[in-house]
C-alpha cells in the first residue's frame, strides 16, 4: 500500500520515520497504513488519525531506534561512565543522598496526597452528560440591609420557565431530602425502613442524568404514584432486582402517607455527588396537599434546568433576573443561574454575588502542594551546592577529559532526576499505607489509582520536581573554572552564599506561615465549640418518629430520666434549612421595608427543653388557649422597631397574630452569619416529626435504654436513631475541623523537609569549618564559643525569616477569620509562640551537629589528609 492513497498526520508519519530504522521502517509503516485504511473506512477519519498516532508512539522501543551517524563513542564512554559515577556519588556521599531522598519524598508524599484530594473535590457533581448545560436557578431576597441568597423558588418556576422561555430544552422542580416531609418510612408488609425521598417532576431524568438499572427515563415519574427506589433499596425491600417494578410500597412521612408502585430501579449513586437519597416520588404527591407551592409569593422547591446547546448562560440568567416580579409585583427576589457542579465548591454568597466556598480550600491546598515541593528542591539544591567543594576534582578532571558544560549539565540533571524517580517510589509506598488515616481526616474514600491521567500527572511532577531540584546545582556546578577545579579549590562568590541563606528563608518563612494558620484555625474550632449559642446544648438528643401526637408527647415526658421534651419542624440548631419571609405587617412598618424574617415552627415545650431565655413576656402554653400567638427573637423587634413589643398584633401571610413573649438572641444558623430576625410559630403537632428531649445528668446511658424501648413500642419495626445535640453541632463544622488537621499534617511535613535541610547545612559548614576550629580550640577558644561561632548564621536566617513572615501570617489569618461573624480576636501572642516554636526547632535541628563539631579533639582536626 503506498503513501499516495492514505492521508495520516503527517507529523506522526514523519516522526515514524525519523526515529525508525531502515530495517524495520517498511514493514512497521505498511502495517500502520493499512490499519489506518481500516479503521478510516470503519470509524471516520478522526478516530484513524487518533489511533495511527498511538500506534506510531507504541513502536517507540529501543530496536526500532535508528543509529545515529554523529554518535561519538566517547560520548557514548562518557554518558556510561557519567550514570556510573551518579551511582557511586549516592554511595560515597550517603547522608546528603538520604537527606535528599527523605525531603524529595516526603514533599511528594504530600503533593499527591493532595492532588487526590483536590482532584476528588473538583469532580464532585461533575459526572453528568450534560453538565456544562446544567443550572441551578438562585434567588437573591432584597432585604432592607442586606441580600440572602437562596436555593428556594416559587413551585410555578421550573414548569414556567419551559412553557415561556425557548432556551430551556427542560427543567425540573425538588423538593430535596432535607425537607421533612422527605424523611419518612418505606413499608413492604411487616418489612419498615427509614428512607430519604426527594419529591421530583417528571422530567428529572432529562435533566440529571442518572442511571436507571430498571424503567424508562421519560416515563418512570409520569404518574402521580410512582416511585423510582435505588438499587440498594430495592435489594433491601425484596433482596432481588429482578421482578421489582411493578410492585407496591407504602411511603409515610410528617402529612404524606400513601401507596405507590415502583416504576423503576436507581444504579447506586457515585459516592461524589452531593443529593444523596433513597427513592424519588412525584412532585404531584408533593404538591396535592400544599396549594401554597402554586402561588408565586411563597418560595421552597428547588429549581434545575437543562439550557439548550446554542443558549447562553449569562445571557439567560439577566434575561430571567426579574421574572418572579413579572408575576408577582411585590416580590423582593431576583432570579440568577449557576452552573450545577459549581454549587459544591462555590457556595458562599455576599450580597448577591458568588464569594468563595470551599474552592478557597482548594486553591489553599494547591499552594500547600507548591510550596512543600519547592521546599524539597531547596532542600535538594542547598545540599549540592555546599558540597560542591568534595567535587571540585571530579569536575575538574570531566572537562580535561572533554566533557562540556552541556553533558556536566545533563549529569547533574540526571542524579536529580535519579533521585526524583526513586522518591517517587517511596512516596507511592508512604500514600498507599497513609491513605486510610488520610480518609478518616477528611472523611473521603480516596484511592491510589493508576489511571492514565493520574499516572501522566504522577510522572510529570516527579520530572519536574527533579529538574526543578537539579537545574540550580547543574548551572552552578558546570560553571566552576577548570583551573580552580584541577587545584580542588572553590571560591564561593557572596551572591551564591546569599542565594543560598533566601532559600532556606524561604523555607522557614513557608513553615511558620503554615504554623501560625493551624494555630488559628484550632484557636477558631475551639471558639466555636464553646461559644455560648443561647440555648442548652448538654445532654440533649433529638430524633424522628412516625407520628407525633399530644398522647406520644405526654408518654415520652414521663419516661424516667427525661426531664423535658419538644417537637419541631425545621432545625433551630445551628445550620439546617430554613424558611424567610419578609410578608409581615406591623403598625408603622415603612412601605419600602423589605426586611426578612427567619420563620421556626415549634411545638410547646420545646423553649423549654433547649433553655432558651425569655426577656419579655412568655413561651408557648397549654395554660393559655388563645391562638395565632407568635414569639420573636430580639433582633426581629430591633428591626421592626417595637417598643413594649408583647400584647402587640402583627400581620403573618395575611393573619393576626398576638406577639406573647420575646426570647433572647440564639443561634439557629452557623456563626458565619449574625443572628437573623426570626419568630417561632406553633403548628399542629402532626406535622412535627422531629422530636428533642433533655435527658438529665450522670442518667444518660438507662435514659436511652428506656427511649428506646419506649421508641420501638410506638414505631415498631424501626430502629432508634437520635443524636446528641452537643455532638451534632460539632459536627457542623467538621470541615473546618478537617481543614485544620490536614493543615497541622502538611505544617509538620513542611518544618520536617526544612529541618532536614537545614541538618544537612549545619553538616556541611561544619565539616568545612573544622581546621578553623581546630586552630581556634588551640588558640584558647571554649566549646562554648565555638558552639555560638557555628549557630549564628543559621540563627540569623531563621530571625530573618520570622520577620519576613510575621506580617503574611497576620495577612492569611485575618483574612481566612473574615469568613466567620464571630471569631478570635488575632493578638500578639499567636505570632511570637510561632516565631519561638521555628526558633526552638531549628535551634535543636543544627544543635546536636555543632555540640559533635565543638566537641573535636584539635588533633584530629587538624591532621592532614
Amino acid at each position: 500500500m503506498t503513501r499516495k492513497n492514505i492521508h495520516p498526520p503527517k507529523w506522526a508519519n514523519r516522526l515514524l520515520e525519523w526515529f525508525c530504522s531502515d530495517e524495520v521502517l517498511e514493514t512497521v509503516q505498511g502495517d500502520l497504513y493499512e490499519l489506518y485504511e481500516k479503521r478510516k473506512t470503519k470509524l471516520g477519519r478522526a478516530r484513524a488519525n487518533l489511533y495511527f498516532i498511538k500506534d506510531v508512539f507504541s513502536v517507540f522501543r529501543p530496536f526500532a531506534f535508528k543509529k545515529s551517524r554523529s554518535t561519538n563513542p566517547k560520548f557514548t564512554a562518557l554518558l556510561q561512565h557519567t550514570l556510573l559515577l551518579t551511582f557511586r556519588n549516592f554511595k560515597q556521599y550517603k547522608r546528603s543522598f538520604f537527606i535528599n531522598l527523605i525531603g524529595l519524598s516526603t514533599g511528594l508524599t504530600c503533593t499527591l496526597m493532595i492532588y487526590l484530594w483536590v482532584t476528588d473535590e473538583l469532580g464532585v457533581d461533575r459526572f453528568f452528560e450534560n453538565d456544562n448545560r446544567l443550572f441551578q436557578v438562585m434567588q437573591n431576597m432584597h432585604h432592607t440591609n442586606s441580600v440572602e441568597t437562596t436555593e428556594n423558588t416559587p413551585g410555578l418556576l421550573a414548569k414556567t420557565l419551559a412553557e415561556e422561555m425557548p432556551e430551556v430544552a427542560y427543567s425540573v422542580t425538588v423538593i430535596p431530602t432535607i425537607y421533612n416531609t422527605s424523611k419518612g418510612i418505606v413499608s413492604v408488609e411487616d418489612l419498615r425502613i427509614k428512607s430519604r425521598a426527594q419529591y421530583v417532576s417528571e422530567d428529572f431524568f432529562n435533566v440529571f442524568s442518572y442511571k436507571l438499572i430498571r424503567g424508562n427515563k421519560n416515563q418512570v415519574l409520569k404518574d402521580k404514584n410512582a416511585v423510582v427506589i435505588s438499587e440498594e433499596l430495592a435489594m433491601a425491600l425484596f433482596g432481588s432486582l429482578e421482578n421489582v417494578v411493578g410492585k407496591t410500597i407504602e411511603w409515610s412521612a410528617s402529612d404524606i402517607n400513601t401507596t405507590c408502585f415502583v416504576s423503576g430501579i436507581l444504579k447506586s449513586l457515585p459516592s461524589n455527588a452531593t443529593k444523596q437519597f433513597d427513592l424519588l416520588l412525584s412532585f404531584e404527591l408533593f404538591r396535592e396537599n400544599r396549594r401554597w407551592i402554586e402561588d408565586w409569593e411563597n418560595n421552597g422547591p428547588q429549581t434545575y434546568l437543562l439550557l439548550k446547546k446554542k443558549a447562553s448562560a449569562n445571557t439567560f440568567s439577566d434575561k430571567i433576573s426579574d421574572f418572579i416580579k413579572s408575576k408577582y409585583k411585590e416580590s423582593n427576589g431576583t432570579l440568577f443561574l449557576q452552573r450545577y457542579s459549581d454549587r459544591y465548591l462555590h457556595g458562599k454568597y455576599e450580597n448577591g454575588i458568588t464569594a468563595g466556598g470551599r474552592i478557597e480550600y482548594v486553591k489553599l491546598f494547591s499552594i500547600v502542594a507548591i510550596f512543600t515541593l519547592m521546599i524539597a528542591c531547596i532542600n535538594f539544591m542547598n545540599l549540592s551546592t555546599a558540597k560542591a567543594s568534595r567535587r571540585v576534582k571530579e569536575i575538574g578532571i570531566k572537562k580535561t577529559a572533554g566533557a562540556g558544560k552541556h553533558t556536566l549539565i545533563l549529569q547533574f540533571l540526571g542524579e536529580s532526576i535519579v533521585v526524583s524517580f526513586l522518591s517517587l517510589v517511596l512516596a507511592f509506598i508512604a500514600v498507599y499505607l497513609m491513605l486510610p488515616s488520610f480518609n478518616t481526616i477528611t472523611g473521603k474514600h480516596l484511592m491510589l489509582n493508576f489511571t492514565t491521567n493520574h499516572t501522566m500527572v504522577f510522572l510529570a511532577t516527579t520530572l519536574v520536581t527533579g529538574l526543578l531540584a537539579g537545574s540550580y546545582p547543574a548551572f552552578y556546578l558546570s560553571g566552576i573554572n577548570l583551573m580552580a577545579a584541577l587545584k580542588g579549590k572553590l571560591n564561593t562568590a557572596f551572591g551564591e552564599v546569599w542565594a543560598r541563606r533566601g532559600l532556606v528563608v524561604f523555607q522557614f518563612a513557608i513553615s511558620l506561615i503554615l504554623i501560625v494558620s493551624v494555630m488559628i484555625v484550632y484557636k477558631q474550632i475551639a471558639f466555636i465549640q464553646s461559644k455560648n449559642l443561647g440555648y442548652e446544648r448538654d445532654h440533649v438528643i433529638y430524633f424522628n418518629t412516625e407520628k407525633t401526637t399530644d398522647t406520644f408527647m405526654s408518654a415520652l415526658k414521663a419516661v424516667p430520666g427525661v426531664l423535658n421534651a419538644g417537637a419541631f419542624f425545621h432545625n433551630v440548631t445551628a445550620g439546617g434549612d430554613h424558611g424567610s419571609i419578609s410578608d409581615i405587617h406591623w403598625d408603622g412598618k415603612a412601605p419600602a421595608d423589605k426586611t426578612g424574617f427567619v420563620n421556626l415552627m415549634v411545638g410547646y415545650d420545646l423553649i423549654e427543653t433547649l433553655g432558651l431565655k425569655m426577656v419579655d413576656g412568655r413561651a408557648f402554653s397549654k395554660d393559655f388557649t388563645s391562638e395565632n400567638q407568635v414569639i420573636f427573637n430580639e433582633a426581629a423587634i430591633q428591626a421592626m422597631g417595637l417598643k413594649d413589643p408583647v400584647g402587640k398584633s402583627v400581620r403573618i401571610w395575611g393573619e393576626g397574630q398576638h406577639i406573647v413573649g420575646v426570647v433572647k438572641n440564639f443561634h439557629f444558623e452557623s456563626l458565619y452569619e449574625k443572628v437573623k430576625p426570626c419568630f417561632l410559630f406553633l403548628i399542629p403537632m402532626d406535622y412535627m416529626p422531629n422530636i428533642m428531649v433533655k435527658i438529665q445528668a450522670e442518667t444518660e446511658m438507662a435514659t436511652l435504654a428506656r427511649l428506646e424501648e419506649f421508641f420501638e413500642r410506638h414505631n415498631p419495626g424501626l430502629s432508634f436513631d437520635y443524636k446528641f445535640l452537643d455532638h451534632d453541632y460539632q459536627l457542623r463544622y467538621k470541615s473546618e475541623q478537617n481543614i485544620a488537621n490536614i493543615s497541622g499534617y502538611f505544617a509538620g511535613i513542611a518544618i520536617l523537609i526544612s529541618c532536614l535541610g537545614l541538618f544537612g547545612l549545619a553538616s556541611f559548614t561544619a565539616e568545612r569549618r573544622v581546621k578553623e576550629i581546630g586552630i581556634r580550640k588551640i588558640l584558647g577558644c571554649t566549646n562554648l564559643s565555638i558552639i555560638y561561632l557555628l549557630s549564628n548564621e543559621f540563627t540569623k536566617i531563621v530571625i530573618t525569616s520570622i520577620i519576613l513572615a510575621l506580617p503574611l501570617s497576620y495577612l492569611v489569618a485575618k483574612k481566612w477569620l473574615e469568613n466567620f461573624e464571630y471569631r478570635i480576636e488575632l493578638t500578639w501572642w499567636f505570632f511570637a509562640v510561632a516565631g519561638i516554636l521555628v526558633l526552638l526547632i531549628a535551634w535543636g535541628t543544627v544543635g546536636i551537629q555543632i555540640f559533635k563539631t565543638a566537641n573535636v579533639n584539635p588533633s584530629k582536626s587538624l591532621r592532614s589528609e
